[in-house]
């Protein structure tokens, strides 16, 4: 994969490729916006980009270009800024094995210290092999306040040829001091017209047949992300998790979470759900809901409360989830959460 097939998240590559066209390119990007819209996999080919043995002198012609030739003139090599897929740097980038790009994520909800130093010396030291060191940083927002203060040294005083790329789903929880040192590109779902489209495609779904009935309760519980859709089960985890919700309402299994990622996974999906109940409850109109096919199901739920009371539960459930970005008891938190939807809906 390249740059070129990557979907729906065109404005953002141009601003890349711009970047690169006008020999612009900033030590530091944030790439925000929902999970599952393209975000990493942009990050990882602009890194084979740069890094691309196959285009290394259309790049440095561009480089040159841009210092003496006219906007009209740089055009003419906007196409060749690209990765080539097949060279063995793009082929190591796509395994994680390239010496000069480094890949950083959150293990057990953070990001410490101690992995941003390691990434500090690894920066420090001259390229192997690569024309750029690229360190991706994905959920930046779970940098803890000392990784946060240990990476701002290396966004003060960056080393030469070397990118910082971040990303994160949650940007407003980055502290801001790392903010106003990236530069953010935003990154959008697609429009639901643009799912529907794409998700007939049976080329972008591995030649698999959609009926048109889940094009449509996919296009609207994926919220746009192509990327969650082709990488799960959506309809059948919906449905799954659906269960567990109206079981909830009962009483509590235990067994309902394994750990705090499918803790964050059920409110995520708790908060589609009150969405739809509350507006079944004000409009009464079953069009307006994502999850249509739920209709009945939701209806019932809604003829148990008010839309005061459903709002309200809404705004706790989202303080719930701030909370679990810490490390809050689970059976703690099964057995408060049975309690308000049994106050609420039971």
């Amino acid at each position: 994969m390249a740059l070129k097939d990557i979907i729906g998240q065109e404005q953002a590559i141009g601003i890349l490729r711009g970047c690169v066209q006008r020999n612009r390119i900033a030590h530091a990007y944030l790439f925000a916006g929902e999970d599952g819209i393209g975000k990493k996999l942009t990050a990882i080919n602009f890194a084979k980009t740069l890094n691309c043995q196959n285009n290394r002198n259309a790049l440095r012609v561009t480089s040159n270009e841009a210092k003496t030739t006219s906007h009209t003139a740089l055009r003419i090599t906007h196409y060749e800024i690209d990765c080539c897929d097949t060279c063995p740097s793009c082929i190591k980038i796509n395994k994680s094995s390239h010496p000069d790009v480094f890949f950083i994520t959150s293990t057990d909800g953070q990001i410490r210290v101690d992995i941003i130093r390691g990434l500090e010396e690894s920066l420090s030291l001259k390229s192997f092999e690569g024309q750029w060191k690229v360190a991706i940083i994905d959920e930046a927002e779970t940098l803890n306040q000392s990784a946060a203060n240990a990476f701002l040294k290396t966004l003060e005083e960056p080393p030469a040829q070397s990118l910082l790329i971040l990303i994160s789903a949650m940007p407003e929880s980055i502290l801001g001091t790392i903010l106003s040192r990236c530069q953010k590109i935003n990154f959008s779902p697609l429009p639901l017209k643009k799912m529907s489209t794409l998700l007939k495609d049976k080329n972008i779904l591995n030649k698999v047949t959609v009926n048109e009935e889940d094009v449509k309760i996919l296009s609207m519980l994926s919220g746009g992300r192509l990327g969650m859709t082709l990488s799960h089960d959506l309809i059948e985890k919906r449905d799954r998790l659906f269960n567990d919700f109206k079981t909830l309402i009962r009483r509590p299994e235990e067994d309902s979470w394994e750990d705090r990622d499918s803790m964050e996974e059920w409110f995520e999906w708790a908060h589609l759900w009150i969405r739809d109940i509350a507006v079944l409850k004000a409009t009464g109109r079953a069009e307006f809901l994502i999850n249509q096919d739920k209709a009945n199901e939701i209806e019932d739920i809604s003829k148990k409360a008010g839309l005061h009371d459903i709002l309200k539960l809404a705004r706790t459930f989202t303080r719930i989830k701030d909370f679990l970005r810490f490390n809050v008891n689970k059976r703690v938190t099964l057995h408060y959460t049975h309690l308000l939807l049994k106050k609420t809906f039971g």
